[in-house]
């Protein structure tokens, strides 16, 4: 056959069959359709893939920067004063040395010690522990130099300066009896009495002083001893006195307290004191009390702390989730992005600025905490809509951001701004955190909800819970009972809290140390505060100005005598003393009011007659010629220049700030001020005579933690109650954003106040305090409940079933991270898990008992009785055909008789409508 005859009967022949046709189209269409499908699968897999070594590579890095240091960067500081404004926060404290008798070896060297071998070369005479610290204080001020700062000048010069301006340091006030009492009649009585005195046994232990004050004109003055600071205490009080060389010695005299000057490392100065103390053979202990060693050492123990906490928190979630998820492949790509989220949480607030200290590094913790939620929170529908509809875990995240951002991330924007309302707050570290904690949130959540769906689609696996959902039950009446309940306990549980300022933060005794002593022996140093008078501008350059403003060192002490004055209406009810030279002074403009105040006494006459007095009562003259020299002479006056110029002056100098006695003038940069010490009564940092605010403008501007923590005690209750306010108020606007459901939200912010009032509860049923430090747990409480009763309630309102379990296991990971804290060997972090740990636990309780019960209360309130249509006559009402749950999901019919569609919330999508809830 030829070519031409085959393809006329090819062309001749009869077409296919029809079955043949539409099954080599559908063969084709299946071919065109599965080669879609891999483009379409493979797009999804690769920005998988991008993710994943994007997240390792950022994982990496972050762990490369903590590598060889503190893993989670917790105890980089130790941050006791991060909730201190700036402004009464005491930076420039000096480092002190304590000097300790030991008791034993001096008895022991007493003992051994005779007579005859005592003072050898090289060797100390130290019968006494108060000889033993004589000198052991004097040979530290032979090592140090000027690196040492004595408490007082040295006694003699201090008494011969009060002796020569007794009179000129009375108030003006007591003139009128200081002319009585030198009168004749009076001058005699006194004298007659003074040698009764001198002539009995005991004279010589009563500590009284009649060389220096034979007429007793100091019970004039109507000031404490305290205004002159430790140099004005009595003889024999239990307060500290100024030993011999300037340092102060407590009452029992077996310590003393070295100020020093200098900026070498703490160990250094200490090896060389001991040294100094040990080529004497004193048996004399020293110990250097540095703030820069106290801080060390306490992120040391914070930093050990802070891992161990980290890693049990760590381990206890996973542990959780194995129990929980029973499979191997989830667990450990949810351990793995747990565990990368902690190290780029920490690096991100590193680069914030955030220390992870004292109050940071719990809040890091409870970070992990919150973050397993977001990985929960994507374990339901999402997977299994990829699983059943052949759709990519990462078009199905696209599909439902671009659908409904809020259903998918609302329990993120809840946790992220939890703190928001601590902004409201003075407190610096909680302001920072506001926006640390939502930055850490956040990453955290785009690992758990990007990263972690991406790697188990790459292994071809998921999060699914594989268990059925469940309706829960609303109970109305218990539900109201229950929450109302809870929050009246919290109001009565607030009511009879401990206040605990923000200066007593507790830490560990290790931290402490021999720091205790001070409060012990010497003074408080929590309950320090300080003024820093300042001259007037050019007032040191005037040159029409008197002698005593010549120098800025000068002009600055003549207005801290002003400031010192008005401190000393403090003493003794709200202070104990005031530490100042200026209290030795005058200010410039009140030493002409006390010299012709005192010209009218004619001191010059009544002096001599106390001479021929003291001489008829067979008293020798020459004994009190140094008081009398000094009151007949009323032109040496105390002025500031004086004062400076004379052998107080170097003592003085380590009062000022900003320049010393013998820097040029043109070498003074800024102004040059001087520091006034003042103690207040008090314990744990909190004054205990409050000083009212009227009171406390009048005076100069005190700064302080004392001070810090009184006016916070003041209105702290009002700052709690706002920030309470504004945390259920956001978190119940959140949760109407989601549902678009007023129920939904009053249910919100009923369960997350009852929660907290629990917390309030527990705290008074354990005896522990409240204070800013509780702030974030309480916002962290709220935002617990918030994000569990929003699911149960909207659940609830929607008729849709819920599977309980991951609510409860949420709940569970966030309760964990206040129980690690509470393993914790800081005891603020102790006290901060067990309130997070109580407060998240009741938390979830409470959205699964009590919020679908206010939810369904609040709604048939909202909506009121129902009202039946009216029927129209002869027509019988059409029974209505059971809806789809599709349609109703998207809001395509209108809601039964006498319910209102503002009380149901926002609809959900289809796929996510049939199926149970896992959230």
């Amino acid at each position: 056959m030829s070519a031409d005859e085959g393809r006329s009967e090819d062309e001749g022949s009869p077409p296919a069959s029809e079955d043949e046709a539409r099954a080599a189209s559908s063969r084709s269409a299946a071919a065109s359709s599965r080669g879609e499908t891999r483009r379409a699968a493979s797009s999804p897999k690769t920005l998988g893939l991008v993710a994943v070594g994007l997240w390792l590579v950022l994982t990496l890095l972050a762990g490369l920067a903590r590598l060889g240091g503190n893993v989670g960067g917790i105890g980089e500081a130790l941050g006791e004063d991060a909730l201190l404004p700036a402004e009464h926060r005491l930076s420039d404290e000096r480092p002190l040395a304590l000097l300790r008798v030991d008791a034993e070896a001096l008895e022991g060297a007493n003992s051994k010690d005779t007579p005859g071998d005592r003072g050898g070369p090289g060797k100390a005479v130290a019968p006494d522990a108060g000889a033993a610290l004589a000198e052991a204080g004097f040979a530290i001020e032979e090592a140090l130099g000027e690196e040492r700062v004595p408490y007082g000048p040295p006694k003699t010069e201090i008494t011969r300066w009060l002796d020569a301006h007794a009179l000129y340091l009375l108030p003006v006030d007591t003139h009128a009896a200081l002319r009585e009492r030198l009168s004749d009649e009076r001058m005699l009585a006194q004298v007659q009495g003074l040698e009764a005195r001198m002539s009995s046994p005991l004279f010589s232990v009563s500590g009284e002083q009649p060389r220096r004050d034979p007429l007793g004109l100091s019970v004039l003055t109507q000031r404490e001893a305290g205004r002159l600071g430790h140099v004005g205490a009595q003889p024999g009080s239990a307060g500290p006195q100024i030993g011999p060389g300037g340092d102060l010695v407590n009452a029992r005299g077996d310590r003393a307290l070295v100020q020093l000057d200098s900026t070498r490392d703490p160990e250094v100065l200490e090896a060389e004191l001991r040294a100094a103390v040990d080529a004497l053979e004193l048996p004399v202990e020293v110990e250097v009390l540095d703030p820069r060693r106290r801080a060390a050492r306490g992120g040391e123990l914070l930093a050990r702390d802070g891992r161990a906490a980290l890693t049990a928190c760590f381990a206890a979630l996973v542990v959780l989730l194995s129990l929980s998820l029973r499979r191997v492949i989830p667990v450990l790509a949810l351990a793995a992005c747990l565990g990368s989220a902690w190290l780029l949480a920490a690096a991100l607030l590193d680069r914030l600025g955030l220390p992870l200290d004292l109050v940071g590094g719990a809040l890091l913790i409870a970070v992990m905490g919150f973050a397993c939620d977001a990985a929960l929170r994507h374990g339901g529908a999402r997977a299994r809509r990829a699983g059943n509809d052949g759709e990519p875990p990462l078009r199905a995240l696209a599909d439902e951001l671009s659908r409904d951002l809020w259903r998918g991330w609302l329990a993120v924007l809840i946790a992220a701004t939890a703190l928001t309302p601590l902004l409201l707050t003075p407190y610096p570290a909680w302001r920072r955190w506001a926006l640390g904690w939502a930055c850490a949130c956040v990453c955290a959540a785009l690992i758990m909800r990007v990263v972690l769906p991406a790697l188990l689609g790459l292994v071809g696996d998921d999060m699914d819970w594989r268990r059925p959902g469940r309706r829960l039950v609303a109970l109305p009446v218990p539900a109201l009972l229950l929450v109302v309940a809870a929050i009246a306990a919290g109001v009565w549980g607030w009511q009879g809290l401990r206040y605990r300022p923000a200066v007593a933060l507790p830490v560990p005794d290790a931290v402490v140390g021999a720091e205790a002593e001070l409060a012990e022996h010497f003074y408080d140093p929590a309950m320090m505060v300080e003024v820093r008078s300042q001259a007037h501008a050019d007032a040191a350059a005037d040159p029409n100005a008197p002698e005593a403003f010549r120098t800025e060192a000068a002009a600055a002490l003549d207005a801290a005598s002003l400031d010192a004055a008005a401190l000393a209406s403090l003493v003794p009810n709200e202070a104990r003393r005031i530490d100042s030279p200026a209290s030795f002074v005058l200010p410039q403009g009140e030493l002409e009011a006390r010299r012709q105040a005192l010209s009218t006494l004619a001191l010059q006459e009544r002096m001599a007659a106390l001479e021929v007095l003291l001489e008829d009562q067979g008293l020798r003259v020459e004994a009190f010629a140094e008081f009398v020299r000094g009151a007949a002479d009323i032109e040496e006056l105390p002025s500031a220049q004086a004062a400076l110029d004379g052998p107080l002056g170097p003592w003085i100098g380590g009062y000022l700030i900003g320049a010393r006695l013998d820097t040029p003038p043109e070498a003074i940069e800024g102004p040059v001020e001087l520091r006034t010490r003042v103690e207040l009564r008090g314990e744990d940092g909190l004054p205990a005579v409050p000083i009212a605010d009227a009171r406390l403008a009048e005076l100069p501007p005190l700064r302080g933690p004392a001070i810090a923590a009184m006016i916070d005690q003041r209105s702290f209750e009002d700052r709690l109650a706002i920030v309470l306010l504004a945390s259920a108020w956001l978190l119940a606007f959140l949760a109407w954003v989601g549902s678009r459901s007023f129920p939904v939200a009053m249910a919100v912010a009923l369960v997350a106040a009852a929660s907290q009032g629990g917390v309030f509860l527990a705290l008074r049923l354990l005896g522990l305090p409240i204070g800013p430090h509780l702030l974030p747990v309480l916002a962290l409480v709220g935002a617990a409940a918030a994000m569990a009763s929003a699911r149960t309630a909207t659940a609830t309102l929607r008729d849709e079933p819920l599977v309980a379990w991951g609510l409860l296991l949420s709940g569970g990971c966030q309760a964990l991270a206040g129980v690690a804290l509470l393993t914790s060997a800081q005891p603020l972090w102790r006290e901060l898990g067990l309130a997070l740990a109580i407060g998240c636990a009741l938390a979830s309780g409470l959205a699964v008992f009590a919020a679908p019960g206010l939810a369904a209360l609040l709604a048939k309130l909202r909506r009121g009785a129902p009202k039946a249509p009216p029927k129209s006559p002869g027509k019988s009402k059409p029974k209505s055909a059971k809806r789809p749950a599709t349609k109703r999901a998207r809001g395509e019919v209108d809601p039964p008789a006498g319910r209102d569609a503002r009380d149901d919330p926002a609809p959900a999508d289809d796929a996510q409508a049939e199926e149970p809830r896992d959230d």
